[in-house]
C-alpha cells in the first residue's frame, strides 16, 4: 500500500514547502502502522507466498481466502510438490498440530498433522487433500496469472484454488478448532490432515507410499478425501435444490493400445489394400464409433431412487426403475458425457502414432493408445475381449498397457452418515446421494486395505466452476470455502460424539 499525495504547491517556500512534506508522511505512515495493525489478514491479490504465513495464533482471525491465496501462489505441478508441502507443514505446526513428515523428496513430500502424536496409536480421523496440481497451459488462456492467487469477484483465482487447496484450507482451518479441546480432553479419536503428493498422475508417490508402508503408523480408521461436490440444476421438478454427491466408488483405469506390424509395400505411391496406419486407423474408428453397453450399477441406482423423491410422478418413475428405463433412453443418457459415462464404460483415444519415415513412405508400424475407465461391476478380461471382438477384422493386435485393480465400494454405515448429517448442518435444504466417481482418485489405495474412504468436497459448486478443473480460470468462491469449513468442523464435532 503506497500513500500518494496530491494538490498544488502553490507558492510556497522551500522551508514551508519541506515541513509539510515531512508532516504528511509521518501521518501516512501512522495511518499505514494502525491499518497493518487493524486487519492483519486483508486479502490482497498477488501476495508473495515466501510473505509471513498467515495469523497463526489459535484465535478466529486467520482469513480463509488469504491462506488459499498464498497456498495456490506456489505452483506445485506434481513433482514439485515439496516447496507446497512445506508450506502447509509450517502452517499446522503454528496451529499446534502434530506434524509428521513421511517423506520429503522434491516430487514425493507426505505428512500429517494430527490433533495427537501418531505415535499414540489413536484410532484416527483421516481428511487427505493432495499438494499437487496439473500444469497451467498457456498463459493468454487465464484472466489472471495461474499462480498469482489473485482474489476478485468473491473468488480465490488461480491453478489448484479448486482441486485440490481448497479442501486442504477447509480441512486444516476445521481441524485447528480441536486443538485446545484435544490438549484438555482425551479425546476417543485422533484426527488427521494428510498431505500427498502426486495424485494427479496415479499416486504413486503419494497414497501409495501412505497406504502401504505407513498405515499402521497413520491407523486411520475412515478416510474423507476429494470426489464429489455440490450442485444444483440437478432435481428437474427442484433445480435449486443443492445435491452433494458422496463418493462411495470409482471406476477402475485401463490403458491399452492396438498396433499393427502388418508387412506392407514401402513406398506410398502403391499402397496396398492393408498397411498398418490404415488399419490403426479404421479399428480406431470402429472402437470409437460402437455404443458401449449401459449397465446401471447399485450405486447409481440408489442415488437416482434418492433424487426421483424430489421430481414429479412420470420422472420420479422413470428414475426409481433406471434398470428397466435406462436402455430405453440411450440415446438422451447419451447426450451428456457425464452421465453417460456412469452407465457405461468407457473409452477416449489418447495417442496415436507410427513409426518414423519420410512422407511418402508407409510405416512399418502404427499404434493407438486409449484410456478406458471401467464400471466396478465389469471383468476387465470381458471388456478387451469385447473390443478383440470390434476390431476382429482388421490386423491389429491388443495390449494392455496398465490397468489397476477392482476397488470396493465403501459402505454407507456411520461415516458416510456423519458427513451427511454435517452437510444438512450447513445446507439444511440439501440431498446427499452416493456417488460413483468417473476417474479414480487416492480413495482406492485405502479402500483396498479395507479402509472406508468416501470422496466430497463440500461446497456448492456451479457448472462452470466444474468446468474450470484442470482448466483456465479455475477458482473457487469465498463463501463456500467458508461454509466447507463449516462442514468439516461439524463433521469432526459428529465423529467425536460418537
Amino acid at each position: 500500500m503506497k500513500p500518494s499525495t496530491k494538490g498544488e504547491c502553490l507558492n510556497m517556500d522551500p522551508r514551508s514547502l519541506c515541513k509539510m512534506y515531512f508532516v504528511r508522511f509521518h501521518l501516512y505512515c501512522l495511518l499505514l502502522m494502525l491499518f497493518i495493525l487493524a486487519f492483519p489478514l486483508v486479502s490482497d491479490a498477488g501476495m508473495d507466498p515466501s510473505a509471513e504465513t498467515p495469523d497463526s495464533g489459535m484465535n478466529d482471525t486467520i482469513d480463509p481466502a488469504l491462506l488459499l491465496s498464498r497456498y495456490v501462489q506456489i505452483p506445485s505441478v506434481t513433482g514439485q510438490e515439496k516447496e507446497a508441502g512445506e508450506f502447509l507443514a509450517e502452517f499446522c505446526r503454528e496451529q499446534g498440530l502434530h506434524v509428521q513428515i513421511f517423506t520429503d523428496a522434491e516430487d514425493s513430500y507426505n505428512f500429517a498433522a494430527s490433533l495427537y502424536p501418531l505415535e499414540q496409536g489413536k484410532p484416527n480421523i483421516v481428511f487427505m487433500t493432495h499438494l499437487d496440481v496439473v500444469p497451467p497451459g498457456e498463459p493468454e488462456g487465464w484472466t489472471y496469472p495461474a499462480f498469482s492467487g489473485q482474489i476478485a469477484d468473491g473468488m480465490v483465482w488461480g491453478r489448484g484454488a479448486i482441486d485440490n487447496k481448497a479442501m486442504g484450507v477447509m480441512q486444516v482451518l476445521a481441524l485447528r478448532q480441536f486443538v485446545e479441546r484435544a490438549a484438555a480432553e482425551d479425546l476417543p479419536y485422533n484426527v488427521s490432515l494428510l498431505a500427498v503428493s502426486g495424485e494427479e498422475t496415479g499416486g504413486d508417490t503419494g497414497a501409495r507410499i501412505i497406504a502401504d508402508e505407513y498405515l499402521d503408523e497413520l491407523n486411520p480408521v475412515v478416510v474423507y478425501g476429494e470426489g464429489g461436490a455440490g450442485l444444483t440444476g440437478i432435481i428437474g421438478a427442484d433445480p435449486d435444490r443443492p445435491v452433494f454427491g458422496l463418493g462411495v466408488a470409482q471406476k477402475r483405469r485401463l490403458w491399452m493400445a492396438i498396433e499393427s506390424t502388418v508387412v506392407a509395400s514401402g513406398h506410398a505411391s502403391v499402397p496396398l489394400q492393408n498397411y498398418p496406419t490404415r488399419e490403426v486407423v479404421k479399428a480406431t474408428s470402429a472402437l470409437l464409433d460402437a455404443r458401449p453397453k449401459i449397465h446401471v450399477e447399485p450405486v447409481v441406482e440408489q442415488a437416482l431412487g434418492q433424487i426421483a423423491d424430489y421430481e414429479g410422478l412420470f420422472r420420479r418413475r422413470l428414475m426409481k426403475n433406471i434398470n428397466f428405463t435406462a436402455p430405453l433412453f440411450g440415446r438422451f443418457l447419451r447426450a451428456d458425457p457425464l452421465i453417460i459415462s456412469m452407465f457405461t464404460n468407457t473409452l477416449s483415444l489418447t495417442s496415436l502414432t507410427s513409426s518414423d519415415g519420410a512422407y511418402n513412405q508407409i510405416p512399418t508400424r502404427a499404434r493407438a493408445v486409449f484410456d478406458c475407465r471401467l464400471l466396478p461391476g465389469t471383468d476387465e478380461e470381458e471388456f478387451l475381449n469385447h473390443v478383440r471382438k470390434i476390431i476382429e477384422p482388421y490386423k491389429v493386435e491388443v495390449e494392455v498397457i496398465r490397468s489397476s485393480s477392482p476397488t470396493p465400494t465403501s459402505p454407507q454405515g456411520p461415516y458416510y452418515r456423519a458427513m451427511e448429517e454435517s452437510i444438512h448442518a450447513v445446507y439444511e435444504d440439501a440431498s446427499v446421494v452416493p456417488f460413483l466417481f468417473v476417474a479414480i482418485n487416492d480413495n482406492r489405495f485405502f479402500r483396498r486395505k479395507g479402509i472406508p474412504a468416501y470422496g466430497l468436497l463440500p461446497a456448492l459448486m456451479t457448472d462452470e466452476l466444474m468446468e474450470s478443473i484442470h482448466y483456465f480460470d479455475e477458482r473457487m468462491p469465498v463463501d463456500e470455502l467458508e461454509k466447507g469449513i463449516d462442514v468439516y468442523v461439524a463433521l469432526i464435532n459428529q465423529l467425536l460424539a460418537e
